[in-house]
């Protein structure tokens, strides 16, 4: 009788020391994964600014100024491919205005 009550307190607290752990290991897990997590989306949200940023140097070195317009619509994209395809347009676009109407394109 006494072994009985012995191993049920035993099994009981390895059961409870189990769940503890399996708790704890759970949050931690759960926790790395948030920061890789925010880690990829940074970068990625750098990756984008930076491209953003870069079209418009090269259009303000082509053609000096660049309307707000197309800064603001130039922040609405968040495909990095648009964006990618948005920097050759820039290079070789022959106005502002056909610019902004290949911006447009990726807003539709």
């Amino acid at each position: 009788m006494m072994e009985s009550y012995a191993y049920e307190l035993i099994k009981k607290e390895g059961y409870e020391e189990g769940v503890r752990s399996g708790i704890e290991q759970g949050l931690q897990q759960g926790r790395q994964q948030g920061m890789e997590q925010g880690l990829e989306q940074g970068l990625q949200q750098g990756t984008l600014e930076a491209t953003r940023e870069h079209i418009v140097e090269i259009l303000q070195e082509r053609f000096q100024d660049v309307p707000k317009e197309i800064l603001r619509s130039l922040r609405k994209i968040h495909d990095p491919d648009a964006l990618k395809l948005l920097f050759r347009k820039a290079l070789r676009v022959d106005s502002l205005d056909a610019f902004h109407k290949a911006v447009s394109g990726f807003l539709d």
